[in-house]
Order: structure tokens, then sequence, then C-alpha cells
């Protein structure tokens, strides 16, 4: 008897699952018919979801190598794969090593809008973290160069002045 039981409760319960699944099964192509009729009506493509995939960032070597590429000096093998903020990357450190030692208010403007521009991963973060502390002290010794040669050129004003004071005062007394 307690065999007859189990036998009849599993044959419910796999009627119960079969008819289960074909009712939700209809549910689902009743629903993938209704939203593409919507689509047709309005005479615009349904096209289906793509998989979102994760960004493809270059690794650490490949940024350093785009940039030693870009100041002269090494040549980067090339990579057949397309990365995120490669065109800019390539931009920024070509600007950076013209307008390095020249410019480097500019340079460093253009580093900070790439640092932004992107969610960059760790490692390209901390490149450009240096390049940026590189600019930053290249500029604050431009800078100090700077006031250095006008403290330089204010002292030999002033000697120039000296010795013309001192140059008067002979011709005076010899006279």
């Amino acid at each position: 008897m307690g065999l007859v039981n189990k036998a009849s409760f599993m044959l419910v319960i796999g009627t119960l699952f079969i008819t289960g699944c074909t009712i939700t099964q209809k549910h689902v192509e009743a629903e993938q018919i209704e939203p593409t009729a919507d689509v047709k009506s309005q005479g615009q493509p349904n096209p289906k979801p793509r998989p979102k995939s994760e960004p493809l960032y270059p690794p650490a070597s490949t940024v350093i190598a785009w940039h030693a590429a870009k100041c002269g000096g090494f040549k980067a093998s090339s990579d057949k794969a397309n990365y995120v903020g490669e065109n800019e990357l390539k931009r920024l450190f070509e600007s950076i090593c013209l307008l390095g030692a020249s410019e480097p208010e500019k340079a460093l403007s253009q580093l900070e809008k790439s640092d932004h521009a992107f969610y960059w991963p760790d490692d390209i973060k901390q490149y450009l973290w240096l390049q940026k502390q590189y600019l930053q002290q290249n500029l604050a010794a431009k800078q100090a160069k700077q006031a250095l040669s006008d403290e330089m050129e204010k002292t030999l004003s002033s000697l120039a002045t000296i010795e013309q004071q001192l140059l008067l005062r002979e011709e005076t007394k010899e006279q």
C-alpha cells in the first residue's frame, strides 16, 4: 500500500510539473509574440539585445610602449586588438612629448582631461598619475628657473647701477 501511494504521488507531481512547464512555455511564447507585433506596427526594427561585455583596456606595458614610441627611440609592436581609449592615449603622449618641456601647463591640462575622459584601470591611472607628477615637477622647475633668472637680472642691473655711480665719482674726483 505504501508503494502504491508513493507511485500515485509521483504521478501527480510529474503531471503537475509537465503541465506547469507547458503553461509557462505558452506564457513565454505569448510574451514574445506581443512585443514584436507592437514593434512591427510602429515600423521600427527589433534588434536582439547584445550580451554586455567588459571594455578591453590596454595593459600597462602596451601603454608605456605607446608613450615611448611617440617620444621616439622605441618601436612598439602593432597589436591587432582595439583598446578603449587607444587613440586618445596616443594623441596625449604625442602632445606630452612635444609640449612637456616647452609648455608643461598645456600638457598638464591635456593629461588632466584625458585622465577624466575614461574609467581607466588602476595600472593606467597610476601611469598617468606618474606622468602628471613629472609634468608638475617640470613646471615647478621651470617656474623656479624663471624666478632665479629674474632675480639674477635684477642683481646684475643693481651691479651695473653701482658701477656707473662709482665711475661717476671717480670722474668728479679727477676734475
